[in-house]
């Protein structure tokens, strides 16, 4: 598992970010997510269909898995998540 660290986002038009260490290549990354002016979890009462509708189609990756932890309220701001290191894919050369 990699603990990435939950922030604001820098990132124009995103509301998240999420830094922490890439188990497949060792080194420091930041993932930003998020739609600006979108309620997530609780406050959105429509959150799970919605999130699910545009997300479950594809597979899952590190973007997704924090999207989706934020939008059931599980990564507030300033928190740590685990993210399974097999969401990780490793480069081809």
């Amino acid at each position: 598992m990699a603990d990435f660290k939950v922030s604001e986002a820098t990132q124009e038009g995103k509301t998240w970010k999420a830094v922490g260490i890439n188990p497949e290549t060792g080194k420091r990354m930041t993932i930003q997510g998020g739609q600006e002016g979108v309620e997530v979890g609780k406050k959105n009462p429509k959150s799970d269909k919605s999130f699910d509708a545009r997300h479950d189609a594809t597979g899952m990756t590190p973007k997704k898995y924090v999207n989706k932890l934020r939008w059931d309220d599980k990564a507030e701001m300033g928190s740590s998540v685990e993210i399974p290191d097999k969401l990780f894919k490793k480069k081809s050369k």
